[in-house]
């Protein structure tokens, strides 16, 4: 049963308010496996037959409505969000809708809730003017997109029956300057690993630093190697598998128009990696493969400093491209270690890392939904061949023969990781009004 609001915007505030209510922060399982029945039976009161599949991390919701012909859309989103912080630093509470001068302000509002809140409403609207839908429509929503999608693989294979369809339309990204969202045609890859040092077996005074090894060394010395400082990854091998872009991919990132003012000033920096600009930043981020330190630890127990550390690790985040897979670079990382004399730096491999996915540049049904954007927000929408971040859309592309793109609603400022999250009120219509027009559209 649909919910009785008279219109697109009352559904758009009354499923963002109920989602962004829920406290389903990544990590928190107790709060997950609470999350998803509640996501859940918001789709059964539209009417889809919803299963709530139960994994090793968070539970995956897995909904499906058929429609007048026999095309099908799928939508894949995520319901787990960042940790709030701490809360009297929020205008609001951050587990409450607020709305502050045109700004929707929430945890997970922008990544992904409001996406998500966005899609629901956009099929509650069709169902409440014409009580069906002119294509299938399956929802996919994940509580571990934000680590990695550990589960996500096993599901997609147990339950491939279940998802077929005829485009992906996946979370993720920004809205370009003029806000209309960048159509991403291809996602990155991602690869998480952990370099763990051992030292002595409890933290030592740092008097001893002469004669005692000291792990947190060992690291820095580890990643010293890894990369110089010239941002070229010193792996051997590590560019070997790395495809060329296509002619037709240089000329879309060549025209791409990115929102450099906003992104310095929101992020507080006076200028991108190397003075980089224009076409040379578009190209970067679009293209280069990467290596960075998402973190960096070591154990001193209950010692104040200065002491030496009895472990240290580094957190090791590759950014992966056509056709660089993951289990390869850990391989290529490993043998480059142990090259360089570093046989006694432990190497992990966290759960959740998968290959970069790619569609070709121009099909009908990438066509179809640039033509829905360009109806909607006026103007012609900016592709981007490969986005700067990672979702495991190479589930669909390369698992299931599937093209699978990626559209978001963030913009720069929108503080996904750190206090105030918030959106625009009307780019959350906007992209509603979207997925609305996409759908009556491949119908």
């Amino acid at each position: 049963m649909v919910a009785p609001l008279s219109t697109l915007d009352e559904l758009i505030l009354h499923y963002v308010r109920a989602l962004v209510a829920l406290p389903s922060v990544t990590g928190d399982d107790p709060a997950l496996e609470q999350a998803a029945p509640t996501i859940a039976d918001i789709l059964r009161g539209l009417g889809f037959q919803v299963n709530v599949h139960p994994t090793e991390g968070a539970p995956i919701i897995l909904a499906h409505r058929p429609g007048k012909s026999a095309q099908r859309l799928l939508f894949f989103n995520h319901y787990d969000v960042m940790p709030a912080g701490v809360w009297r630093d929020w205008f609001h509470e951050p587990f409450t809708l607020a709305e502050r001068e045109g700004l929707l302000y929430g945890r997970g509002v922008a990544n992904d809730k409001g996406n998500l809140a966005a899609r629901i409403a956009a099929v509650a609207q069709i169902l409440a003017e014409t009580g069906d839908l002119p294509v299938g429509v399956t929802f996919l929503i994940e509580g571990d997109g934000l680590s990695g999608s550990p589960s996500l693989a096993n599901l997609v294979a147990d339950q491939a029956n279940h998802l077929t369809a005829d485009l992906v339309v996946g979370y993720g990204g920004m809205l370009d300057q003029a806000r209309l969202p960048y159509l991403y045609a291809g996602v990155r890859g991602r690869l998480l690993v952990r370099l763990r040092a051992e030292g002595a077996k409890i933290p030592i005074g740092a008097d001893m630093a002469t004669s005692v090894p000291n792990p947190a060394w060992r690291i820095l010395w580890a990643v010293n190697r890894i990369k110089n400082d010239s941002e070229e990854v010193t792996i051997d091998g590590f560019y070997d598998a790395v495809v060329p872009p296509s002619r037709e991919a240089n000329k879309l990132t060549r025209g791409l128009q990115l929102d450099e003012e906003t992104r310095l000033k929101a992020w507080g920096m006076p200028q991108f990696l190397f003075g980089m600009t224009g076409a040379g930043l578009a190209r970067a981020e679009t293209f280069n493969p990467t290596c960075n330190v998402a973190g960096l630890t070591v154990d001193t127990g209950h010692s104040p400093p200065p002491t030496i550390p009895a472990s240290a690790e580094v957190l090791l985040d590759f950014s992966l491209v056509p056709e660089q897979r993951p289990t390869e670079v850990a391989r290529l990382l490993r043998e480059h270690l142990n090259s360089a004399d570093f046989h006694d730096v432990h190497l992990e491999i966290i759960k959740g890392a998968y290959p970069p996915a790619m569609n070709a540049l121009s099909t009908p049904l990438l066509n179809s939904l640039a033509t829905a954007i360009e109806q909607v927000y006026g103007s012609t929408p900016q592709i981007v061949p490969l986005a700067p971040f990672s979702v495991p859309l190479h589930l669909f592309t390369a698992g299931m023969n599937v093209p699978a793109v990626a559209l978001g609603i963030q913009r720069p400022d929108s503080n996904v990781r750190v206090i105030n999250e918030h959106i625009q009120l009307a780019d959350l219509k906007a992209m509603a009004s979207l997925i609305q027009q996409l759908i009556i559209g491949l119908g």
